[in-house]
C-alpha cells in the first residue's frame, strides 16, 4: 500500500513554550485537521491517504512520539487523531532548544515508515533557534539526502529573527517553504495553510 505523503509534525515543547502556548498549539493542530479543506486535499490525491505522525521535542535529549504512524484518509481518521492530539500531555525536558536533534529524530521516524510514500515531509514548528549544541545545517543536509523535505512554521513572537532563521537555516528539500504564525493564537490558521500546501499537488 502507498500513501501520497508521509508527514511528521515536530512540535516545539521546549522551555520557551509555556503551558498556555503549548495548549494553543495542540488545539490549533487539532482544528486544522478537522478542516473540511484538509480532508478534501487528502481525498484529491492519487492514493487518497497520507501517513501522519506527531512528535514533541525540546532539548537534544528529549523527543517523544505522541501520535504513532497512522493513515489519514477519512473524516473519522482526522477527527479521531485531532481528539487524541487535544488530549496529549506535553512531553519535554527543561533546557535548551534542540532543533537539530528534532530534525534527526523525525528523519529517522520517516525512515521506519511501514508503507511507501510518494513524498516525505518534516513539518517543524518552534519559537527559537538551536541553542543546545546541535548542528542544524548538518541535520538538514542529511534529511534532504534521504529525500525528505523540511518545512517550517516559526512562531514570530518568540524572536524577531526567527522567520529568517527558519527560512535560511532550517527548511530545505524539494518545494520547501515557511508559513509563519504571528503568535500561538494564530498557530492553527498557519497550520491549516501549511497542511494544505503539503498535501496538495503543488509540493510534488
Amino acid at each position: 500500500m502507498s500513501v501520497d505523503l508521509a508527514l511528521v509534525l515536530a512540535v516545539d515543547c521546549s522551555s520557551s513554550v509555556d503551558a498556555g502556548d503549548y495548549h494553543l498549539q495542540m488545539f490549533g493542530i487539532a482544528e486544522a485537521l478537522r478542516s473540511p479543506t484538509v480532508l478534501d486535499a487528502i481525498q484529491s490525491g492519487e492514493n487518497q491517504r497520507v501517513a501522519f505522525s506527531l512528535v514533541h521535542w525540546s532539548t537534544y535529549k528529549s523527543q517523544r512520539i505522541i501520535v504513532k504512524w497512522r493513515q489519514l484518509s477519512t473524516h473519522g481518521d482526522l477527527f479521531n487523531t485531532a481528539h487524541e492530539i487535544e488530549l496529549a500531555e506535553r512531553q519535554w525536558q527543561i533546557g535548551g532548544t534542540g532543533l537539530a536533534a528534532a530534525i534527526d529524530f523525525s528523519a529517522a521516524l520517516i525512515e521506519k515508515l511501514p508503507v511507501d510514500a510518494a513524498r516525505k515531509v518534516i513539518d517543524i514548528s518552534g519559537d527559537g533557534e538551536e541553542n543546545d549544541d546541535g548542528d542544524v545545517t548538518y541535520s538538514r543536509k542529511t534529511a534532504i539526502a534521504q529525500g525528505i523535505t523540511i518545512n517550517g512554521l516559526p512562531i514570530l513572537d518568540g524572536s524577531r529573527t526567527i522567520e529568517a532563521y527558519y527560512r535560511y537555516r532550517v527548511i530545505g528539500g524539494a518545494g520547501s517553504f515557511v508559513v509563519p504564525a504571528a503568535n500561538s493564537k494564530a498557530f492553527g490558521e498557519a497550520m491549516e495553510q501549511k497542511l494544505l500546501r503539503e498535501i496538495g499537488p503543488q509540493t510534488a
